[in-house]
């Protein structure tokens, strides 16, 4: 059973291995019929065996492909019909077909030595047709000169012995390299110089071999003229131009169209209306009777449903168009070009407004995580003034309250601030660096931090800015005291005459090399520190004109800085 079963498959390979010789069979058996006796039984059998030489090498159907009951009844009834009657006008147009066939595998030929080949039979059969079949079997004439017809019947022949030397076409997806347009251009071409002989025969009385060659010469003239306007050398782009714009129009305003939903993409921001606008505009087509659509943000439709629908997905898009008639395959293509751009603008439009809604989200995170930032320094400094409470009554305790309080209000007062207006800027608390300086000391004094400040020259310093510095500094140098308990703690406080720095320095563990380049620049996720904090530090910093740097990076010696330098102006030109 399996051997029986693949005996055709091994068949089908030794028939496409020796094409060569199938064509060349097919051609000797037809150039044998047309010169045997007419209706005689000799041409009936050669014509069946040409006829089976085709069946096995046509290009439309793979050779090991199984033919059903109702095919092979209506192949053997038309074959039995032709051979029974043997119309000559039937044979003539066999013959057209036959070169319709070869022509559009000469013009699908991909190199020039397997072009040969098929463009050897193609001249074998023309010239069979031209000079013998036609006078001999339609016009049944005796009038051809006698070289002429010893040359068709007996020396003609010769011409496919080239077949059995000529390079092999290669064609081992035979149903694939066929062209039905250059057949059907052959075929007419064929048809016109067939006909046309006739004509010309009839109309000036000329001998048939001469109607021929005048046919021949004009159909060669009329080509190259039409072959000069379509494809000019200078001046206009020639015949194809308006050819190649009719294809891609097919004759509807799809410019206008265009145009039209392009303009709609710029002024149409929200996706849900530009769809139903743009989709709105394609129901004024001709042919339309109406569209429907599916999309994430819903659904809906226009016009009326037929039996005639094409359906198009592109993304999370799905169209489906209702027409009044069966759409032809250029429309298809034009309607699935259509839909692709109605989807693209789409989800063009779809991913803009996820673009803005992120970006409003990421504002609001942004904002957010500021205000917890300026509300967990808040309540850190609560919590130092609570922890700094004696038990007993204590005036400079209340002097302390007194003066810490009133700031305090006044940083609740602007994260309020941030929180109606986040996108507004914000002004810091302006405070002369002596008074901070000693504000700072008189805080942390008692305290496991050591102190040191320089101030030569007395100005304004944003004290909120400064003591977020300090308290994120000391909050990320005390984390680090969870592995080592000896890590100990400074402040230094540098305030000259152009110069403003600030260092919290520790003698801890170094930060990583890969976390500290990212410093000041981006959040850090990390659980021990050194985080978004210090991320939101950095902002606030480079918008009060300070810059702020990982000074020193060692193991023992890590300090965080934040550096102002005011640069000395430009001496003046004296006056010469």
């Amino acid at each position: 059973m399996v051997a029986s079963r693949a005996s055709p498959h091994r068949l089908a390979a030794l028939l496409i291995a020796n094409r060569r010789w199938l064509v060349i069979g097919m051609l000797l058996a037809l150039h044998a019929a047309m010169v045997a006796e007419r209706g005689s039984v000799l041409q009936r059998l050669l014509l069946l065996s040409h006829f089976g030489f085709f069946l096995v090498w046509q290009p439309f159907f793979a050779a090991e492909r199984e033919l059903k009951i109702f095919s092979v009844i209506l192949l053997l009834g038309i074959t039995g019909a032709t051979l029974f009657f043997l119309p000559a006008w039937l044979i003539v147009l066999w013959m057209l077909v036959l070169l319709g066939i070869l022509g559009g595998r000469v013009f699908m030929a991909q190199a020039d030595d397997r072009n040969r080949f098929y463009l050897v039979a193609f001249m074998y059969v023309l010239t069979l047709l031209l000079l013998w079949v036609v006078p001999s079997l339609l016009l049944q004439e005796r009038e051809v000169p006698v070289v002429v017809g010893r040359f068709a019947r007996e020396f003609l022949p010769l011409v496919l012995v080239l077949l059995a030397f000529l390079p092999r076409p290669a064609e081992e997806h035979v149903a694939q390299v066929f062209d039905f347009f250059y057949a059907l251009l052959v075929f007419q071409l064929g048809m016109m110089i067939v006909l046309g002989s006739i004509v010309v025969m009839r109309f000036t009385g000329a001998p048939y071999v001469n109607a021929v060659i005048i046919t021949l010469f004009g159909t060669a003239l009329a080509l190259f003229m039409f072959g000069a306007l379509w494809n000019p050398m200078r001046g206009f782009g020639g015949l194809r131009t308006y050819f190649s714009v009719y294809l891609m129009s097919v004759g509807l305003p799809f410019e206008l169209w265009m145009r039209r939903v392009a303009e709609l993409a710029e002024t149409e921001g929200d996706s849900r209306r530009f769809l139903e606008m743009s989709l709105g505009e394609m129901t004024g087509f001709a042919w339309m009777r109406g569209v429907t659509w599916k999309s994430p943000e819903g659904e809906g439709s226009f016009g009326e449903r037929t039996q005639y629908v094409s359906r198009y997905s592109y993304h999370s898009l799905e169209i489906a168009f209702y027409t009044k008639m069966l759409l032809s395959p250029a429309l298809l293509l034009h309607m699935r070009l259509l839909a692709q751009v109605v989807g693209e603008f789409y989800e063009g439009k779809r991913r803009e407004a996820m673009l803005r809604r992120n970006a409003y989200l990421q504002a609001m995170h942004e904002t957010g995580a500021r205000l917890t930032h300026d509300v967990k320094n808040l309540l850190q400094s609560l919590y130092t003034l609570t922890s700094m409470a004696p038990k007993g009554e204590s005036d400079q305790y209340t002097a302390l309250l007194q003066r810490q309080l009133p700031q305090l209000t006044k940083r609740l007062q602007l994260t309020l601030d941030k929180l109606r207006s986040p996108e507004l800027a914000t002004g810091d608390l302006p405070v002369r660096a002596t008074a901070w300086w000693a504000e700072v000391e008189r805080r942390l004094s008692g305290s496991d931090v050591v102190l040191d400040g320089r101030i030569t020259a007395d100005g304004s310093i944003p004290a909120t800015l400064f003591d977020s510095f300090i308290e994120n500094g000391v909050e990320n140098a005390r984390a680090k005291r969870a592995d080592d308990a000896a890590v100990r703690i400074s402040i230094r406080f540098v305030f000259d005459a152009g110069l403003a720095e600030l260092s919290v320095c520790d003698t801890g563990k170094a930060v990583p090399e890969a976390m500290a380049h990212r410093l000041f620049r981006e959040p850090i996720e990390r659980g021990g520190g050194l985080g978004i904090g210090l991320y939101h530090l950095g902002q606030l910093a480079q918008a009060a004109g300070y810059r702020v740097m990982l000074a020193r990076n060692v193991d023992g010696r890590v300090c965080l800085s934040m550096l102002k330098r005011d640069e000395p102006a430009p001496p003046s030109a004296g006056k010469g």
